[in-house]
């Protein structure tokens, strides 16, 4: 995690070799500005790594917030860990957004949405994306990288259907 830690706030040189001044770095840098540290899998982590972010949030100077995000199983990992668990402020559940939802919300997400047919965006979200943002994440990220390859400068359905074709699954 330490390590994890360096590359993400992208510190400079070398990760220091001894925990206790790996710990001092991170708190330090953690103590500047405020950070959102987002955890996702959480499911999948250890009780020594929690007990590592409840260290690192646990500083008197840190000023940090950390989101814990997972699939099936994180809510009953995380309540587990009573020392980690007493300090979350919110427990939130996440569901597919209705329809309506995603219409509304694309355009604010990002700009290349503006202005395409609302219908197209529901006909995307029924074929591939399901109401799961982090599918329209993925699916954004493919439109643009077609649209740059392409040279386009708007959705079109056959953009749409060679985003479909990079999915695979989805």
């Amino acid at each position: 995690m330490r390590h994890g830690l360096f590359h993400a706030l992208g510190l400079p040189g070398e990760p220091p070799t001894r925990p206790i001044e790996f710990d001092t770095l991170l708190k330090e840098t953690l103590s500047q500005t405020f950070r959102v540290l987002v955890c996702d899998e959480a499911q999948w982590m250890g009780r020594s790594s929690f007990e590592y972010w409840r260290h690192l949030w646990d500083d008197r100077n840190t000023d940090i917030a950390v989101i814990f995000a997972g699939g099936d199983g994180c809510y009953k990992v995380l309540k587990r860990e009573p020392m980690l668990a007493s300090r979350i402020f919110i427990w939130q559940k996440f569901t597919r957004m209705p329809e309506a939802e995603v219409v509304g919300t694309l355009p604010a997400f990002h700009p290349l949405w503006t202005g395409v047919d609302p219908q197209m965006i529901r006909n995307i979200d029924r074929a591939a994306a399901h109401g799961n943002f982090r599918n329209w994440a993925t699916i954004t990220k493919h439109m643009l990288n077609g649209m740059k390859k392409k040279g386009l400068t708007e959705v079109k359905q056959d953009l749409v259907n060679w985003v479909y074709s990079k999915l695979g699954g989805m």
